[in-house]
This record gives C-alpha cells, structure tokens and sequence, in this order.
C-alpha cells in the first residue's frame, strides 16, 4: 500500500457546445500503483459559463473536478490507506498547469467573478505536500473520454482503455482462445 497514490485527471473541451459554446469539464479519479489502476470516481458536467479561452476552460475544469473528487477523496483514503495518501493532479494543458502552480494569470483574473473559481483556492491546494501537479501528454489524458466525441473506433478503445472500461465478451474470447 506504500506504492498506491490518487490519480486525478482532469480535462475540458473548448466551446464544445454548438448551442452555447460552454466547455464540458471531465474529471477521473484512479488509485494507481506498479500493478494497480482502480477506478474510482469520474464527472462530466457543463461549464456554467462560456470561457474565452482553452486555458480557462482547462483551469475551471481543473478547480471543479479537484474540488468534487480530488481533495475529497485525500480525506478518504488517507484513512484507508493508513497514512497520508498522495494526490497526483494530471493536466495536459501547460497553461492550466502553470496556472495552478503559479497562481499567476493576468488573462483570467475574472475568473472568480464570472466562473465562481478560487484560482487562489486551487493554487492553496496544489502547494500542500502530497499533492504533486504533473503535465501530461494528451494521449494519456484519462479524463478526455468524459470531454469530446470520438468518431474513430481506434480513439474510442484508446479512450475506453484509459478508464479500465472493458467489454465483457472481449475479455470471456480472450480467455477461451487462450
């Protein structure tokens, strides 16, 4: 249990929406070690407001789903696991990420006023000692499955494989022809 940390992937979809051009956020939470990938907890949701740009949009998932999963969930396992349990943030947007390090963005000073985010809250939180926040390539975004549509069945297994969602009947051929 000494390996085991929380994974928490968070991702947005930029004006996704065609009628409002709102952002969808998604979240997915995981309990991750060397031979461990355990899903936990995941959200979609629609933004409430129309961001102005993808780095908003990123920043203002990153603060609801950290929020509503994330910390939470810190409380929970540290009791489950007996000690303090880490919390790995993982961002695949740079400027989101560097945002929530820095605390520093001329460019969404609005945010609590319009969006209702803390970027001051979020960065509190991404300085405690056992949250560590990671930039991430896109294609490990786990979080991406809950963001946009795929219309290739390539990028949908991907997707699906990302969350440990498996098809059944793909795992009972798999046995029987092994």
């Amino acid at each position: 249990s000494k390996d085991l940390i929380i994974r928490c992937y968070t991702d947005a979809d930029f004006a996704g929406c065609k009628e409002t051009g709102r952002s969808t956020t998604g979240g997915f939470l995981k309990l991750s070690g060397p031979y461990t990938s355990f899903p936990l907890d995941a959200i979609s949701k629609k933004q409430t407001c129309t961001a102005a740009s993808t780095p908003e949009a990123e920043t203002v998932a990153a603060f609801h789903v950290f929020k509503n999963i994330g910390m939470p969930a810190l409380d929970l396992y540290d009791t489950l696991l007996g000690r303090n349990a880490q919390l790995g943030v993982m961002e695949d947007n740079q400027a989101a990420a560097i945002i929530m390090k820095s605390c520093k963005s001329p460019a969404l000073r609005h945010l609590d006023r319009v969006q209702r985010v803390s970027l001051s809250w979020l960065h509190q939180c991404c300085q405690r000692p056992e949250v560590q926040v990671q930039c991430i390539n896109s294609e490990k975004e786990s979080a991406d499955i809950f963001t946009k549509p795929f219309l290739e069945s390539e990028k949908w297994t991907h997707a699906t494989r990302m969350i440990n969602h498996v098809v059944v009947s793909t795992l009972l051929a798999a046995s029987v022809s092994a």
